[in-house]
């Protein structure tokens, strides 16, 4: 496919999803550019990508949390004004999908990571996945108690005024791998 395939397929859904996670119009149009341009590079230089729109949303995803590194210090500045969303519900987004992905059985982690990451309906799992409805509905719902599991386990959570996650840090208790733990620290440092 070339490029303005790939891109009028996606850009739409890509743009969805950055405004979930970034408030301002401007940035997320920048950010989608600068993913057009990541996807440009990598098709000239003869990248094979075998799923575009996983391999666009991986991008999109690395380059949201690029935004928020460069802008740890405009954040860090705002972080005790309660009325500021700094997006941490988009960073725990993050930290969600990557214990999804890497701690949960595939039996669960495929269906629950496209219901709540790529917030696709559950028909449409069901259909990817060739599960009937109600056994997509059952896995993302068992998905669902498990990752929750995992986070009330090894995860104090701190929540802003506006029931937004503002904070999180590891129990003292929990024996995580070394691997989580750094995906946290990543996350982290962008709160």
């Amino acid at each position: 496919m070339t490029f303005n395939e790939i891109w009028n397929k996606h850009k739409d859904h890509l743009l969805i999803f950055i405004k979930t996670k970034i408030d301002e119009n401007h940035i997320a149009e920048d950010i989608l550019q600068e993913v057009s341009i990541k996807l440009l590079d990598n098709l000239n230089r003869k990248t094979i990508i075998n799923n575009e729109k996983a391999w666009l949303f991986q991008v999109t995803r690395n380059t949201i949390v690029d935004y928020y590194r460069k802008n740890k210090k405009q954040l860090e500045l705002l972080i005790d004004q309660p009325e500021i969303n700094i997006h941490s519900s988009a960073c725990f987004c993050d930290l969600s999908g990557f214990v999804i992905q890497t701690y949960l059985p595939e039996k669960y982690s495929k269906p629950l990571y496209l219901s709540d990451i790529e917030q696709k309906p559950q028909q449409e799992i069901s259909e990817m996945l060739n599960l009937s409805l109600s056994a997509t509905k059952s896995r993302i719902q068992r998905g669902r108690k498990k990752l929750k599991e995992i986070v009330s386990d090894c995860i104090d959570i701190t929540y802003n005024s506006k029931g937004q996650i503002s904070d999180f840090e590891l129990k003292n208790n929990c024996e995580l791998p070394q691997e989580l733990k750094d995906e946290m620290e990543r996350i982290h440092l962008i709160l």
